[in-house]
């Protein structure tokens, strides 16, 4: 039998929203409502006030996909403190200018202003990787204002 068992506290990279409702199946632990992506992929983009800004990556991908109903893939990466490619697939050139324009509002809301690069090409689909539509490449500062 077990009498002790080792508890080691780490860090997970997922960004969690928590509910105040109960969890149904009566658990005394804090329930979760949703996942919103990874906290590596969370961008941080300055803003005019010189503030870093955390946009999660759910509501990037909100942002593109509510552009319109054509899209369905694309890549959005977040390149520099206030650099984000976008990219979408060939045959939706026509979608481009509007998913563009998603992320401009979306970041202005936010109070950000990154240099959005937008273009077309084939996208890349890693057999045996987990799919990420929506990734930070760029590293902020550890000491730099949040």
């Amino acid at each position: 039998t077990r009498r002790t068992q080792v508890m080691i506290r780490y860090r997970m990279n997922d960004l969690l929203r928590l509910t105040a409702q109960p969890c149904p199946c009566g658990s005394p632990l804090q329930a979760i409502s949703e996942i919103a992506g990874r906290s590596d992929d969370a961008f941080h983009l300055h803003g005019a006030d010189g503030q870093r800004r955390l946009v999660t990556p759910d509501i990037i991908r909100n942002a593109v996909l509510q552009a319109s109903r054509r899209i369905t893939d694309f890549r959005v990466v977040q390149t520099g403190a206030s650099a984000v490619d976008l990219v979408l697939p060939p045959e939706l050139a026509g979608e481009l200018p509007a998913a563009r324009a998603g992320l401009q509002a979306l970041f202005s809301r936010l109070g950000a202003a990154p240099l959005i690069t937008a273009r077309n090409e084939a996208l890349e689909v890693m057999p045996g990787r987990k799919l990420r539509r929506v990734s930070r490449a760029w590293q902020p500062h550890p000491g730099a204002p949040e």
